[in-house]
């Protein structure tokens, strides 16, 4: 009885193995870029279209592509490594200083104090403007001051506790503020935290609308001088700004600690938008090279569902 079971013990393992050597072998993939990990909702999530296709090489320390209709990475390095983020926070400062439905028309009074630590100032710490220009000033140009006269008009340290509360309320893990600008080395997020940033900031039509200008004029109410600030985001007249793309939101960051950053959303013709985010490329122009590869690699390589409801429709 024994021998019997044994033979047939025996029989059943050598026809398994004998099956498992007529599979075909499985390909290794030897690309070392990440594969993509979706999370988005599975009927507006966009397919890849190559499995074998996992990216591009970038500079960037930390890198996320993201679908914004689903919110699925499509691409990530590091995606999830906090690290300092230098003038991204603006997009932060941005979204709560419009939460608090301020009157875009009144007036913010600048200050020697809204100089802040280090950077360039451009514009004159006397001067005044309305509250829009202002906003206008911080995210075309950069303006470090109009972040710090912004936040200082509408809250002071409890501004900083309102921009930490929109982090955490967004989901952003890993982020922490400390200023309003960014010129503090300890504000700091991980890429995928950026990218959740400018998910969020597009569904703010005043952040579309400034971030998609190529230069911001602006006359001073104290002083009564011109300035003109030209947009930071190179890529505003670049190809992925021309048929059959456009650039919808993006702005730029850069600090010694944290190197050169950059994050943008872009559009194709079949209205599907895609963020790109790198933090610490090489160096002013890496960042700019890193993003447009990787906006051109997602729209190459996925399709999205053809019955996917649009941006503009989004609740």
């Amino acid at each position: 009885m024994f021998a019997q079971t044994l033979i047939a013990l025996i029989s059943i393992f050598g026809l398994q193995a004998l099956s498992v050597a007529q599979q075909p072998e499985q390909p290794v993939l030897r690309n070392h870029l990440p594969v993509a990990k979706y999370v988005g909702p599975a009927r507006y999530a966009p397919k890849k279209k190559n499995a074998e296709t996992f990216g591009v090489e970038v500079s960037a320390k930390a890198a996320v592509v993201m679908d914004v209709q689903s919110g699925q990475v499509l691409f990530e390095k590091n995606a999830d490594q906090a690290m300092p983020i230098a003038s991204l926070t603006k997009l932060i400062t941005a979204m709560t200083l419009l939460d608090m439905h301020p009157d875009l028309q009144s007036d913010v009074q600048y200050s020697p104090a809204d100089r802040g630590r280090v950077g360039r100032v451009y514009v004159d710490l006397n001067d005044r403007f309305t509250t829009q220009k202002a906003l206008e000033l911080m995210l075309v140009g950069s303006s470090n001051e109009s972040a710090h006269a912004l936040a200082r008009t509408y809250g002071g340290d409890d501004f900083i506790a309102a921009m930490n509360a929109k982090a955490k309320t967004l989901g952003m893990t890993h982020a922490v503020f400390y200023d309003p600008s960014g010129l503090n080395p300890n504000n700091e997020a991980s890429a995928k935290d950026v990218a959740i940033a400018l998910r969020a900031a597009l569904s703010y039509p005043e952040i579309r609308k400034i971030t998609e200008m190529s230069r911001v004029e602006a006359t001073g109410e104290a002083t009564g001088r011109s300035y003109l600030l030209h947009s930071t985001n190179l890529l505003l007249a670049s190809s992925l700004n021309k048929e059959p793309y456009h650039v919808i939101a993006g702005k730029t960051g850069s600090l010694d600690e944290a190197g050169f950053c950059f994050a943008q959303g872009t559009i194709n013709q079949d209205g599907n938008e895609v963020i790109a985010v790198v933090l610490n490329s090489n160096n002013h122009f890496a960042r700019f090279q890193d993003v447009k590869a990787l906006t051109y690699w997602a729209f190459s390589n996925f399709e999205w569902p053809k019955s996917i409801v649009k941006a503009a429709d989004r609740p």
